[in-house]
């Protein structure tokens, strides 16, 4: 007992001994970043960019938005620029566009430095059609306006179908936006349910697909569905967005990474170009 009680009494003043300071960036005020949100289109449509620094991990503030930006997208031909409507956001013409099959650049002038980055512009398949139809099935799956996993329908569930050609040849990766009356119903990256076409026959014909289920909707409603062809950059980050946020809890967890960025001089965040194309429905 004597041997142990030694050989403990060693231990504990080695380790008190071996003592190391730590310094952690904490994202203090010289160690801030811009934070890029950034999606341009093929949909004529007033696109946003939006701007922000990062916060102090100890901060409980709001982080800062940014004003005093010179915000602009190139195609290499054509320049969009962005005016800054309020505080950190910056917003374009009613009706620009992106450029299918070109390449496009994001540039932001802020505080006496330069950040770029670059994004190409993917050809999109035509919506055929969208449908809104009562649902008559069990187990919804649920989606924008189920409310909470496992709650009773708060009304009657109508199913949202679409049909698309996907295109041939692979490395296709795809999103999808749904407004309901103008608004956005489904702004997370898992609802928009991003996917690409690796585990797909090539060239798939999708017809009557149901894309959710939702049970908010009323007869007279308009659906707009917005189909997203995306880079696979975009995609990337969609994926390593999701592995460090909801898909968690498991055994087999990604280890805690930087999510990928296209920004430079530090900054993070994205910038997507994206084909759009839209079709849309009434709720009968």
């Amino acid at each position: 007992m004597k041997n142990i009680s030694i050989i403990s009494i060693a231990i504990i003043a080695l380790l008190s001994s071996c003592k190391k300071e730590l310094n952690l960036d904490l994202n203090t005020e010289e160690n801030q970043r811009l934070v890029v949100d950034a999606l341009f289109s093929t949909y004529a449509q007033e696109h946003v960019v939006k701007l922000n620094m990062t916060a102090n991990y100890y901060s409980a503030d709001s982080p800062e938005k940014i004003s005093g930006a010179t915000v602009s997208i190139s195609d290499g031909s054509n320049v969009t620029p962005f005016l800054e409507t309020s505080p950190g956001i910056y917003k374009s013409a009613a009706n620009a566009t992106a450029t299918f099959s070109k390449e496009h650049t994001l540039t932001i002038d802020y505080n006496g430095k330069t950040y770029t980055a670059k994004n190409y512009c993917d050809t999109v398949p035509a919506l055929d059609t969208v449908i809104a139809e009562l649902y008559t099935g069990t187990g919804g799956l649920g989606g924008p306006g189920n409310g909470p996993p496992g709650a009773e329908p708060t009304g009657p569930q109508y199913e949202i179908k679409f049909s698309t050609q996907e295109l041939v040849g692979f490395g296709d990766s795809y999103a999808w936006k749904i407004y309901v009356n103008g608004v956005l119903r489904n702004d997370s990256i898992s609802e928009q349910i991003s996917n690409n076409d690796e585990y797909l026959p090539d060239g798939t014909y999708f017809n009557e697909v149901q894309l959710t289920i939702m049970d908010d909707l009323h007869p007279g409603d308009t659906i707009v569905l917005a189909q997203h062809a995306i880079s696979e950059e975009t995609y990337d980050a969609y994926i390593a967005i999701l592995f460090q946020t909801q898909f968690k809890g498991g055994i087999f967890d990604a280890p805690p990474a930087n999510i990928p960025t296209n920004l430079s001089e530090g900054a993070v965040g994205l910038f997507s170009v994206t084909g759009e194309v839209r079709a849309y429905t009434v709720v009968p």
